[in-house]
């Protein structure tokens, strides 16, 4: 049995659409899915923040002289002010993905997002 030029384009076409579909559906639909933003102060779980998109929360953490503003907009977090005098955790920007985490020594405040899903790609890294 031969292919005929209509056979290979045909072929080739549903090639296509089925590799759009997989990466439409990768992108859209499980960017935010289960995950959240745990906010630890001094080791103890202060708050916890859902990243999904089209939803934005501010929260502070700690006291008037010792403080981080986190802010978590359309499925992503950052810290966007803080007291503290290197500024790194500032300079972090937006995070979205687990294990991500974003920490602030001088005030003892950890930002981690966390996944409720299991990843194939933390257990080859453990």
């Amino acid at each position: 049995m031969r292919l005929t030029l209509a056979d290979k384009v045909l072929i080739g076409g549903l090639i296509v659409v089925a590799i759009i579909g997989i990466g439409w559906h990768v992108t859209l639909n499980s960017r935010f899915r289960g995950q959240t933003a745990e906010i630890y102060k001094d080791g103890r779980l202060i708050d916890s923040l859902v990243l999904r998109s089209n939803y934005r929360q501010v929260v502070r953490v700690g006291t008037e002289t010792d403080y981080d503003i986190i802010e978590s907009d359309n499925g992503r977090v950052r810290v966007v002010e803080a007291d503290c005098p290197d500024q790194l955790c500032v300079r972090m920007g937006w995070i979205n993905s687990a294990p991500a985490e974003i920490v602030c020594m001088p005030n003892r405040v950890v930002v981690k997002v966390v996944s409720k899903e299991r990843s194939d790609i933390d257990e080859i890294a453990r």
